[in-house]
């Protein structure tokens, strides 16, 4: 019996060990893709090129991505809190059970470089994304078929609260991202980068060695320097120091008709620089085209350089032009290049100096009204709402607040039952006792009754 309890003490650390574990994977995992949706239903469009899949639209490329990333979360959050144990971890291993496979199949030919798990957040290779699987498909195996042993944090009766935030807290997260930019930036062209190191390689740093024998001695010096005469030189050898790095952005280039790159031009610049990214013209939204109109001529004002870049083709550009009353140029860019710097059709950057310091959505592009009121003549100083909700220490916040509060509900709902129950059950046996009490005072009256008439007779 004891080593039976034991063994059991044992499965179940295991099993609530594994159950964290991949929490935490799908947490994260689905938290980062939810950050960048647009980035995700780019990913998947990678996919269906690689595996042959053609005239997938890219709103259902979309709505596939948020689906994907909320379905992590939600399913990370109900095992981090142990609840929903039977749907939840047959889904977990469902899941593992069709991307295990399907990741040995993508490290097998590798039509995918980065296969995306956790978005631009960490880059992982093909055959490291396939080991990862393997091990939480193990986990997702063991937590399925000992689930009962999972520790809950709450409820049955309260469950359904963790459910609702999880589903509101994802959903929330997504739609601001999509509806101005992600909350969280992780790609090159975050607020604060600076373009000028990031569009350059980093060479790698060697040293040489070089060796002196004497009298069977041998000795290294860092310098080509003799001892003295009597050494013989036996040679060098060059070692590598660090690691060189490539690029962080390849193709940072802006073309005119004439093959012209702007791009040296925009870095080289010490001052501000509008940079409006239309990565498909034929897509972009034209619903506040006025506003960028006006930052172009709030610009010419004040002699601020001013760039439009897109991947369109001339036509279509001096179509939208003429539809659009736009007076500015657009040079071309990459595609991949222009929806990595903004997830927005259309966006703009805001360079100083080769340092991005703004950065918007068209929806949330400063009005030149607040652009003419900041002192530095360029609305790096301008907020809006979305600017308060940015930032990853923020939405931690909101995620561990609200459960922490779920969990003091459920505490109290269990303690205000347990007290009613309580009381409940005192005034149940008081209403026993007393009828206990009624039916033996009868009992003895009966008795009485009776030994008077036995006396009587």
């Amino acid at each position: 019996m004891v080593l039976s309890s034991k063994k059991r003490a044992v499965t179940a650390l295991l099993v609530n060990i594994s159950r964290l574990l991949l929490a935490a994977v799908l947490l994260v995992s689905g938290f980062v893709k939810a950050v960048d949706p647009m980035g995700l239903s780019y990913k998947l469009g990678d996919y269906a090129a690689a595996f042959g899949v053609v005239g997938i639209d890219d709103g259902w490329l979309l709505f596939a991505a948020t689906m994907l990333s909320a379905a992590e979360f939600v399913l990370g959050v109900l095992l981090l809190m142990g609840v929903y144990k039977r749907v939840v971890t047959v889904l977990v291993f469902i899941f593992f059970l069709f991307f295990t496979p399907f990741t040995f199949i993508l490290a097998l030919w590798n039509p995918v470089r980065d296969c995306g798990c956790f978005g631009d957040a960490f880059t992982m290779s093909n055959w490291a994304t396939f080991g990862k699987n393997v091990v939480l498909f193990l986990f997702a195996t063991m937590c399925c078929f000992k689930r009962r042993l999972f520790v809950r944090k709450v409820s049955r009766v309260n469950r359904w609260m963790v459910l609702l935030f999880s589903i509101c807290y994802i959903s929330l997260l997504e739609g601001v991202s999509l509806m101005h930019l992600p909350v969280i930036d992780f790609r090159p062209f975050y607020v604060g980068s600076d373009l000028r190191a990031a569009v350059e390689d980093v060479p790698a740093v060697h040293k040489y060695i070089y060796r002196f024998e004497k009298g069977g001695q041998v000795m290294e010096f860092d310098e080509f320097t003799y001892p003295d005469s009597t050494w013989n030189y036996l040679g060098s050898q060059s070692l590598t120091v660090e690691m060189g790095k490539p690029a962080k952005v390849s193709d940072f280039a802006f073309l005119d008709a004439d093959g012209e790159d702007y791009a040296p031009q925009i870095l080289a610049d010490t001052g501000y620089v509008c940079l409006v990214v239309m990565s498909s013209i034929e897509k972009a939204d034209e619903s506040r085209v006025d506003k960028i109109n006006d930052m172009y001529d709030y610009c010419l004002e004040k002699e601020i350089p001013f760039y439009a870049a897109s991947s369109s083709d001339e036509d279509i550009i001096e179509e939208w032009r003429k539809r659009t009353g736009a007076e500015y140029s657009v040079l071309w860019a990459d595609e991949v290049m222009l929806k990595t710097i903004v997830r927005a059709n259309p966006g703009m950057l805001l360079i100083k100096d080769g340092t991005v310091v703004g950065k918007w959505n068209v929806a949330d592009l400063p009005s030149v009204e607040k652009s003419a009121l900041s002192s530095t003549g360029m609305p790096d100083k301008a907020r809006s709402v979305y600017s308060y909700i940015r930032g990853w220490n923020r939405w931690i916040v909101l995620f561990i607040v609200p459960l922490f509060i779920i969990m003091f509900i459920d505490l109290v709902t269990a303690a205000v039952k347990w007290i009613l129950h309580y009381f409940g059950r005192d005034s149940k046996d008081e209403d026993v006792a007393e009828a206990d009490n009624g039916e033996s005072s009868e009992n003895k009256e009966k008795e009485t009754i009776d030994l008077n008439n036995n006396t009587n007779l």
